[in-house]
């Protein structure tokens, strides 16, 4: 599980309010547990794998 700040380190250093805005649209799949929202290492790939598509 990563949060935004693994997140965002993953994704090349975007910030946080970037890897929010991704989570918040849906671009980004991601989980919730309590009050924090993490995205998986598939989740993550499968954004970039996206990415790479529409490239």
């Amino acid at each position: 599980m990563n949060d935004w700040r693994a997140v965002a380190a993953k994704l090349g250093g975007i910030g946080r309010s970037t890897v929010f805005k991704l989570w918040h649209s849906g671009e980004l799949d991601s989980v919730r547990i309590g009050k924090l929202r993490m995205s998986t290492d598939k989740q993550i790939a499968d954004y970039i794998t996206r990415l790479e598509g529409a490239a």
